[in-house]
């Protein structure tokens, strides 16, 4: 699957001063892997992790491996494996206002003929078939985050990356998103989980914490 190895990363911060935020970090998602939690205090570097894993930031020292094969890190390189590969739920699900639902889940999906057919596929499968052709201004932070999640599934990605993707809603909210995130495990989906919250670590299969530069396994 995704391997990360010896990962150096490097920010410069709002007073100009540099600081590392990554040294020699190793990563590896299995194919025996369902899901993975990454922790870590706010600063510690789980967003910045998340985006490497996503092809968005390839300005780190290391390598990228995809099934065996060690990925060259040219945006176009990295673009092309994203949108083949990697579905993403983002903190504040980037949905346009302007069009419904069944288009922004349609936008996980471009150039393909059968777009909207993955896109119905996607909303069935996290249960808000029947918001389709509503306009993301009038869904709750719930059925927002769903049609995030249905963007992010909607191409069938091997690997689905979310970052904390149930920090703004409630626990009951939270609890529904995270037995829609069971059911698309148990369908075969992967999913890599940046999270604040206890209750979502505890629910992923493996729970790795950034910590002085390094993953570790939580516990150690």
């Amino acid at each position: 699957m995704i391997v990360l190895r010896d990962v150096s990363k490097t920010i410069t911060e709002p007073d100009g001063s540099t600081r590392a935020l990554f040294d020699r970090l190793d990563f590896d998602l299995h194919e025996d892997d369902h899901s993975v939690a990454i922790t870590g205090r706010s600063g510690s570097g789980k967003s910045t992790l998340l985006r490497i894993l996503a092809g968005l930031d390839t300005d780190f020292g290391g390598t990228y491996e995809h099934d065996g094969r060690v990925l060259e890190r040219t945006a176009r390189r990295m673009a092309a494996h994203r949108l083949r590969h990697i579905g993403i739920v983002t903190q504040d699900h980037s949905l346009l206002s302007d069009r419904s639902v069944l288009d922004n889940v349609r936008l996980g999906v471009p150039a393909r003929a059968d777009s909207a057919a993955r896109a119905h596929d996607a909303l069935e499968a996290v249960g808000i078939s029947h918001l389709a052709g509503k306009r993301p201004r009038r869904l709750s932070g719930g059925e927002a985050q769903r049609v995030a999640i249905a963007r992010a599934i909607a191409k069938r990605p091997a690997v689905v990356l979310a970052d904390e993707p149930t920090g703004a809603l409630d626990e009951t909210t939270e609890d529904d998103v995270l037995a829609l995130f069971d059911r698309l495990q148990q369908a075969g989906s992967k999913f890599v989980i940046v999270t604040h919250s206890e209750r979502v670590a505890q629910r992923c299969g493996r729970q790795l914490q950034l910590h002085h530069e390094q993953l570790i396994a939580r516990g150690t």
